[in-house]
């Protein structure tokens, strides 16, 4: 089956994230699953006209959060690296990816929540 580029894009992150340490959901898990863990999210498209190329190019951006215990800054911050050196090497289509990180406690206790923005031109 044929996949749109947006379809093939979150393919490609999904196979390369799930060869990783961390497990990986499409929709945010129960209070019941710990951290770590992470979530292919939302994203949006911008095929608005370039002077380059037209519309022939479509600029889409990806939200992947990722959950993290608390209790050791280092060891997130290593998770961090890992974590955006699997994205960039996902497909040769993304361009950009970046990373904050806040204190969360809206799964119900407090964690470490990475937000990585994904820009890829499709």
């Amino acid at each position: 089956m044929m996949h749109s580029p947006t379809g093939n894009l979150l393919i490609d992150l999904y196979k390369a994230l799930k060869n990783g340490d961390i497990p990986v959901y499409t929709v945010l898990p129960g209070v019941e699953v710990p951290e770590p863990l992470l979530v292919i999210g939302s994203h949006s498209e911008d095929d608005s006209p370039s002077g380059k190329s037209g519309y022939e190019v479509s600029t889409t951006e990806v939200q992947i959060d990722m959950y993290y215990p608390i209790d050791d800054r280092m060891a997130l911050e290593d998770q961090i690296y890992q974590t955006k050196n699997i994205i960039k090497n996902s497909t040769d289509k993304i361009t950009r990816v970046t990373a904050r990180t806040i204190v969360d406690s809206s799964i119900g206790r407090d964690v470490f929540h990475v937000i990585f923005l994904v820009t890829a031109y499709i």
